[in-house]
């Protein structure tokens, strides 16, 4: 071996490697990346192995080798007896300085030399990594087949080789800090959303893999804004920091638990059938029930109520066992709080919303329309899209069997998306062809409102569609939008925010229903309303005289704000007959039409 020649080798392949280990994403990574670089600089380095983790540790254990000489790592263990303790390895992490020893003479080396000549290890260098202030260092150990090796080339480049890996160690700490403060729920040490939907993905594919079941504890705080509002939000983060230590404490090791959003908390308990997480679930709402803070002498109670899902049965996707958790917690909620619901209570509702994710991936959730006239002259004017849903034998099935389930599982507003793109298709098709252009109303919901991403996906196929017309339609677009108030009862002016982008591009607005409840008028006040749909039951009901005046007095006032009126459930010649007397302007019902699926 020519020395010289050799430390240049080193040097360079090493410096080489040194890019490659501020590459690596966790501390582990870089010294296994340090290990690797060392034993591939020189055939004369037959061995390289790492600890990483306290250096008052009772054991410390090589966590990982490399070289053709690995075996020798195999049961090494440093331990606190005095012979370790003055070995060559527990003594460069204590000093923070590199060790040079040589395996046949060196006296701190007696307790491991004979195991070192039989592999054929000659001379070992010890390199500390690491910030010697920290608890979490790490050491690397080398050894070379050659007596004297280190001697002969020097320990200046793998000193500096150790210098580089311990800035890339820091560096990669660093950022699993960030990672951890980016994943954390600052107030609960718990983790996020975000992390915790990482979570959720890995037990649920873990369970598909095994076939074994798994459990979704859905928590939300009862009456928890009374608390903040009464008492501020300092006290309800105790609360909320309290409630998080009884959930770790009371939830098995092997558990997972998460603040999903604000007073709700998500728990994953792998392997776990509905029997056993109605048993871990009652014993945490116990818990939690038995939980109060003191304030100024008083003692602030919390209580919780609890739904839960399992899988495979009450969802074949992760966020499919969401939604049934959250609907089952919602009847917990219903049924007087503080208390557990588990998903199966509602298992009719989680078949049929299965039905409607399958129809909705397979374009089997369709339109049909149903004409509207106007009054006075019996001329088609407009057509309503309402959902249907096509069943695995071509069946089609009307919205009342499943809607319900649909909202209550939140599943409408995938509803609407499909519902209104079809219908924009519908109209593009029909002007394009050269048809007459009438209004095409299609319902929104307040479910779809709440998912921005797609709305903004529905804007721009409206834009798109309204140009692959190659007609100028003008600032009014054939499309109008029904909302109802059962659907947006809420903060008018996030509604109208919402609605903005479209309203501006030229859609018009319909309130449906209107009369069913108390707020519709304040839709009317509030909201750049174009048509008033009256409520089917009172149309139903227009052959008695009150009704008619209601009706009347509903429509003087939709023609003082210069709206059109539409009637909707018209079964017959009297009822069209009346209402086009008392001056409504459309109708729609059996008498001119049922709801027919689009023949292409």
């Amino acid at each position: 071996m020519e020395p010289i020649q050799e430390q240049l080798l080193i040097s360079r392949a090493l410096l080489t490697a040194t890019a490659s280990l501020a590459q690596e994403s966790s501390p582990d990574e870089v010294l296994k990346s340090a290990c690797d670089a060392l034993v591939a600089s020189s055939k004369h380095i037959c061995l390289a192995w790492m600890y990483l983790g306290n250096p008052q540790n009772e054991n410390i254990t090589p966590s990982y080798s490399i070289g053709r000489e690995s075996k020798y790592t195999e049961d090494l263990r440093l331990d606190l007896s005095p012979e370790a303790m003055n070995g060559p390895g527990r003594r460069s992490l204590a000093t923070n300085q590199p060790v040079l020893v040589d395996v046949h003479s060196d006296p701190t080396f007696e307790i491991w030399r004979e195991r070192a000549i039989h592999f054929g290890l000659q001379e070992g260098l010890t390199l500390p990594i690491g910030n010697p202030g920290k608890t979490y260092r790490g050491l690397i150990v080398i050894f070379a087949d050659t007596p004297a090796y280190f001697e002969q080339v020097g320990i200046e480049s793998f000193i500096a080789f150790s210098h580089l890996a311990s800035v890339a160690l820091e560096q990669a700490n660093l950022k699993l800090t960030l990672e951890r403060m980016a994943n954390m729920d600052h107030t609960t040490g718990l983790l996020n959303r975000r992390a915790f939907t990482e979570v959720i993905q890995r037990e649920y594919a873990q369970s598909k893999r095994s076939g074994k079941p798994f459990s979704m504890l859905l928590m939300d705080l009862d009456r928890f804004k009374l608390i903040n509002d009464n008492y501020g939000h300092e006290t309800g983060d105790r609360i909320l920091r309290g409630v998080s230590e009884i959930s770790r404490s009371t939830l098995r090791s092997c558990d997972w638990i998460g603040r999903w959003g604000g007073e709700e908390f998500l728990a994953i308990l792998p392997d776990t059938d509905e029997a056993a997480a109605e048993a871990i679930a009652e014993r945490l709402r116990e818990s939690i029930d038995q939980f109060s803070i003191d304030l100024n002498g008083q003692k602030l109670n919390a209580t919780t109520s609890i739904g839960i899902s399992s899988y495979p049965q009450d969802g074949e996707t992760p966020d499919f066992l969401i939604r049934a958790a959250d609907a089952a917690l919602y009847e917990a909620k219903k049924a007087g709080r503080n208390r557990v619901v588990i998903a199966k209570e509602k298992h009719e509702i989680y078949s049929i919303a299965s039905k409607i994710n399958s129809a909705i991936a397979n374009n089997r959730m369709v339109p049909a329309y149903q004409v509207i006239v106007d009054l006075k002259t019996r001329q088609t004017v407009a057509e309503e899209a309402l959902a249907r849903l096509i069943d695995e034998n071509g069946k089609p099935i009307e919205a009342m069997q499943f809607i319900s389930a649909a909202s209550e599982l939140q599943l409408t507003h995938l509803i609407d998306v499909e519902i209104i793109k079809q219908t924009m298709n519908r109209c593009a098709g029909n002007i394009a062809a050269g048809g007459e252009r009438i209004a095409h109303f299609v319902n929104l919901s307040g479910d779809l409102l709440l998912h921005q991403e797609l709305i903004r996906d529905l804007f721009a196929k409206a834009q798109s569609v309204c140009q692959s017309c190659g007609i100028d339609l003008g600032p009014v677009k054939p499309l109008v939008l029904e909302i109802t108030e059962r659907q947006l009862l809420g903060d008018m002016n996030a509604v109208k925010a919402k609605l903005a982008p479209f309203l501006d591009f030229g859609m018009r607005l319909a309130v449906d229903d209107f009369g069913s409840g108390y707020s519709s008028f304040q839709y009317l006040a509030e909201l750049p309303v174009s048509f008033l749909k009256i409520e089917g039951s009172l149309v139903k009901q227009v052959k008695d005289n009150r009704i008619r005046k209601i009706i009347g007095r509903i429509n003087d006032i939709a023609k003082d704000l210069g709206l059109i009126t539409v009637a909707e459930f018209v079964e017959d010649a009297d009822t069209a007959n009346i209402l086009c007397d008392i001056g409504i302007d459309w109708a729609q019902g059996y008498y001119f039409g049922r709801p027919a699926l689009d023949a292409h």
